[in-house]
């Protein structure tokens, strides 16, 4: 049993190491550096003058310790910090189980529990960006014939709207698109364009093939990076036979691109274990206001994973996240690295450009950050819970218009996705 000082120093040491991490690029399976920001914008002047050496306030809202456990539970915090600390990671703890590091609010987790479960153990601890640790815990209790039924999680998705010539429609109105999940007609919570930001994971493959084409690449790439707008984040990861963060997410463009420049290729190939690990980095903002896509930009086939390709797609198909990719190299000759390339891209309401004009490329990547532009950010709560598979179609009013997005959705036991 580790003491509670020694948690807290541990945390300390963790949080140094991370900070550290910002500052060059690292080996990033299976860590990933936090982004330092604040907890909760409170900028009052109590908050100044909180005594500059108190810990990070943690409070549990949910789940209480005075109701039966729900199933899903939903684990969601309040935190606070002084201004001149910012928050830089919030964990929560499900029965001394790691859930995942958030490091922007809200602070929220969605998990199941077994079904026999009796009793919960639920921690959330927040790190500042001085290392200092706060934390608060609840005990709840699962108590027979006392549940109650949890809200049925909403389901979020990008949308693009296509005209027949491939063009883009960016003035679809919510009252012009009907969409079914599973053949029955749903009411639309919430759809935007340009009132949600973006959320780009880049994923560059750098294996020891792209030698010849990294310095186009990179120099399309920077081009991509000035094609987004202040409010979008972007996260850049390389690949070769293993996969490396080289920033957290980031409004800075200027900073990523400043990474990409220095990206030297070598190594192998280890394409879905890249692809699982930028889908693992976009999951914790699956509840947020946000546009979520991966950019691949990759030119081998995959002969380093340790992640078949099956269940990779599968959870990154389920997952509410886009995909767009451009393909050089062998990816222009190999059909069968084609084929998984298009199916990464259009099972994910994305697209796969495929260059071998290493002198059109920042025109490829213009057309792909146009794409991702007009996405539409739609959510919707469904009316039918039922685990399994459930197919999502889209019908748009306007003649001539059609739509492109996920296929669908896995719904789990109790509503959990």
């Amino acid at each position: 049993m580790i003491s509670p000082n020694n948690l807290l120093r541990m945390r300390r040491i963790a949080t140094f190491l991370m900070l550290l991490a910002l500052a060059a690029p690292a080996t990033a399976w299976p860590g990933d550096p936090a982004r330092s920001m604040s907890a909760d914008g409170m900028t009052s002047r109590s908050r100044e003058l909180q005594d500059s050496t108190s810990d990070p306030e943690v409070k549990i809202v949910t789940p209480r310790s005075d109701r039966p456990l729900p199933n899903p539970i939903v684990i969601q915090a309040l935190v606070r910090s002084p201004v001149s600390r910012p928050i830089s990671g919030v964990v929560a703890y499900f029965d001394d189980q790691e859930l995942a590091t958030l490091t922007e609010p809200p602070y929220r987790w969605i998990v199941s529990r077994a079904a026999r479960a009796s009793l919960a153990h639920v921690r959330v601890i927040a790190t500042d960006s001085e290392g200092l640790v706060g934390g608060d815990e609840v005990m709840v209790a699962g108590t027979p014939g006392l549940g109650f039924e949890a809200e049925v999680p909403a389901v979020s998705l990008n949308v693009g709207a296509l005209d027949e010539r491939g063009g883009f429609a960016l003035d679809l109105k919510p009252q012009e698109i009907v969409l079914r999940d599973n053949d029955i007609e749903q009411e639309i919570l919430d759809f935007t364009r340009t009132d949600a930001p973006l959320r780009v994971a880049v994923l560059v493959d750098h294996s020891g093939s792209m030698g010849g084409k990294m310095a186009d690449t990179v120099e399309a790439l920077v081009g991509f990076l000035r094609r987004l707008e202040p409010g979008d984040q972007v996260k850049l990861m390389g690949f070769n036979h293993s996969v490396t963060s080289y920033t957290p997410f980031t409004d800075r463009h200027d900073m990523v691109a400043n990474f990409a420049q220095g990206i030297q290729a070598e190594g192998g190939t280890a394409l879905y274990d890249a692809l699982l690990y930028a889908y693992r980095q976009l999951e914790p903002y699956e509840l947020a206001r946000e546009r979520r896509v991966i950019f691949l930009l990759t030119d081998g086939k995959d002969r380093e994973s340790r992640t078949t390709a099956e269940p990779a797609l599968e959870l990154v198909r389920a997952g509410g996240v886009t995909v767009f990719a451009l393909g050089q190299g062998e990816a222009l000759r190999d059909e069968d690295l084609r084929e998984v390339i298009l199916d990464i891209t259009r099972t994910t309401g994305g697209d796969a450009y495929f260059e071998s004009d290493r002198g059109r490329l920042r025109e490829s990547f213009n057309e792909i950050a146009q794409a991702m532009r007009a996405l539409y950010f739609v959510s919707y709560r469904p009316s039918d819970s039922t685990p399994g598979w459930h197919e999502i179609t889209i019908e748009l009013g306007r003649p001539g218009l059609r739509a492109r997005h996920k296929p669908g959705y896995q719904r789990g036991v109790g509503g959990s996705r």
